[in-house]
Formats: C-alpha cells, sequence, structure tokens
C-alpha cells in the first residue's frame, strides 16, 4: 500500500536518470552484462611518455542504496582519488548490509598513473564498473570470495549541489544479490578539494550551479528511510549551523516531491546510544522518527575515514505519512568541508 502527499510541495516528475549530470561515474570503460571488464588500466590513461598536468586534488564518491523490504538490503560504497603531480592514489571501499548482518567490503588501495580525468572511478580488484555507450553509467559490480552484488541506477528524483559545489542525486536503483532482487533508493554524493602539494588538507572547490535553497551546507548531514511499502524519505541539512533552511525529499505513491518547510529536531544527548531524532514535513503530512546506529566496530573502515568523511551511520525507526506509519530503515551520511 503507497499514500498520495499533498501537492503543495514542489513536484519532481521522476525520469530516466539522465546521469550526464553525473559525470564523476561516467567512464571510459564500456561492457555488456555478459562480459566483465578487462583489468587493464582504461585507455583514458596516460602512456609513459604522456604527462598530465593536474593540480593535486582529492575526489570523493559516495553511494548509499536502501532497499524497500521489511529486512531491506543497505550498501554503502566509498571511492576516494587523491592525485599528486605523479600519480593517483585511490582507496575503494564500503559496507554491505544483507540478512541484519554488517559486513566490510574488501578495500583496495593503490597506485596509478593519473588519467585525464581524475575524477572517474577505475575498475580494480572486486570492484567492476559497467557503462553504456555515450559513457552513461549502467552499474557497479563487486565479487570476491564472501560476496557480491551488482547495484543499477535507475530513474533520477532529485539532484542538489553538494558543499564542495557537485551535483548530488537521489534516484531509484536496483540491487542484485544472487538471485535475490531489491529495490530501492540510492544517494549519489560527490565531493571536489585541491590540495597543497605534498599535503593532506583539501579545500572545497564550490560552484553556484543551483540556487542557493538547494544547497548542502559546510557539514552536509543526510539521512535516507525507507519503508516496506516503497516509501523513502531524505533530509539534508547543515549541522553546524541549525537554523538554516533544511531540504527534503520524497518519494510516494511513485512520485517525487521537494520539501522546504522541514523541521529537524536532535537529540538533546547524541551521545546516548538510543536517542531519537524527530523530522517532521508539516505541509506533507510527514513525520519520522529515528535513530543512528554506528556500524559495528569489526565493520572497519580500511582507510577510508577521515575527518572530513566519518563513517556512514545506519539509522532504524519509523516514517509516518498522513497518519499512517510502517518502521523504517536507513543510511546517515556526514561530511565536512
Amino acid at each position: 500500500m503507497t499514500l498520495d502527499l499533498p501537492r503543495q510541495g514542489r513536484s519532481v516528475p521522476p525520469r530516466r536518470a539522465a546521469l550526464t549530470c553525473l559525470p564523476v561515474l561516467a567512464l571510459a570503460l564500456a561492457c555488456s552484462e555478459e562480459v566483465e571488464p578487462p583489468l587493464e588500466i582504461p585507455p583514458d590513461m596516460p602512456t609513459e611518455t604522456e604527462r598530465v598536468a593536474i593540480s593535486p586534488a582529492e575526489y570523493a564518491t559516495e553511494m548509499a542504496f536502501v532497499g524497500f523490504a521489511p529486512r531491506p538490503l543497505r550498501l554503502f560504497a566509498r571511492f576516494v582519488h587523491q592525485t599528486s603531480e605523479e600519480y593517483l592514489e585511490r582507496s575503494y571501499g564500503g559496507w554491505l548490509e544483507s540478512g541484519g548482518s554488517w559486513q566490510p567490503l574488501a578495500t583496495l588501495r593503490d597506485r596509478l598513473p593519473v588519467p585525464r580525468a581524475a575524477w572517474r572511478i577505475l575498475p580494480g580488484g572486486p570492484w567492476r564498473v559497467m557503462a553504456a555507450e555515450g559513457g552513461e553509467v549502467a552499474g557497479l559490480v563487486y565479487r570476491d570470495t564472501s560476496s557480491e552484488f551488482r547495484l543499477t541506477p535507475g530513474e533520477l528524483v532529485a539532484e542538489w549541489t553538494g558543499e564542495t559545489g557537485q551535483r548530488e542525486a537521489l534516484l531509484l536503483a536496483q540491487v542484485q544479490q544472487g538471485d535475490s532482487l531489491q529495490n530501492g533508493l540510492l544517494v549519489l554524493r560527490r565531493s571536489a578539494r585541491l590540495r597543497a602539494a605534498g599535503s593532506d588538507e583539501a579545500t572545497a572547490n564550490g560552484s553556484d550551479s543551483l540556487p542557493a535553497s538547494r544547497v548542502v551546507g559546510l557539514r552536509a548531514q543526510l539521512f535516507l528511510l525507507v519503508d516496506s511499502l516503497n516509501n523513502g524519505l531524505l533530509v539534508a541539512r547543515d549541522a553546524d549551523d541549525p537554523d538554516s533552511t533544511a531540504i527534503a525529499w520524497t518519494w510516494v505513491g511513485s512520485i517525487g516531491n521537494e520539501w522546504t518547510d522541514v523541521r529537524v529536531q536532535p537529540p538533546e544527548d547524541v551521545s546516548r546510544a538510543l536517542a531519537r531524532w524527530l523530522v517532521e514535513l508539516p505541509e506533507a503530512g510527514v513525520t519520522a522518527r529515528f535513530r543512528l546506529e554506528p556500524l559495528p566496530e569489526d565493520s572497519a573502515d580500511g582507510g577510508l575515514r577521515s575527518e572530513r568523511m566519518p563513517l556512514p551511520y545506519a539509522i532504524q525507526g519509523r516514517l509516518e505519512i498522513l497518519g499512517n506509519g510502517q518502521p523504517a530503515s536507513g543510511l546517515g551520511v556526514e561530511s565536512r568541508s
């Protein structure tokens, strides 16, 4: 059962994901579902005689997926590139929850020659990336000795500008794991920061490509909640400025809406284990109550955690729409400029 929301919000009709607005995921590699991408360096990598003039920078892409199911599959993957004048150092990894238990995904850490497009996710280790003709992303494949899955982005629900000026998005998506297939919602996040030569410090490279009302702040928190009735809620706020306007997007009755009348009430003591958050969308008739749970310590971050990019949180709570409540699960992510 799904419920229709009032139409006061900004309607965002679903459309086929024009992933050209998410260029960080566009790849030079192309393959079909039947053929795995080769392991060699993609053709946009420079040859031994080529030099790529590039400023030292840090590029990060995050993917957070939550399925529409009573016990949903939850996936978080992080891809970090740090470039110098001579090489690109990459760190890929993440976490997968299936059947109620979290497990870390194998971490890939290595160095490569600097490609011409240093923000692109590159295949390697257990990670494969598929692209359709023209560079549009067709899917992300992970396969190691303990687990495997295929993530396929679908229709675009909403897009906004992240804290470093990069375009980010909420999409419908599917994750296939063996014979099991779950539909759900996917958040794609990106950042790009310049680094001083020989330093790990990075500064945001901003943009004003979208209106200020749709720009997530300098300490961005995003909460994604999904129930088993194909309903979803994404809330974005600037944690450093509680008086700033939070933004929310809903996916209810196969319709996406954007809302700016969003009230976020953090718990008085966020360090308390069962501290509950409250989010209200008065115009939409939507209320969410939830708690954040740190990922288990044995889900090691594999070197992917930093002051700017902390570990994600698992979310457990309840999503109420027009008086009808359902248990909800989700993911919470945070980043600092």
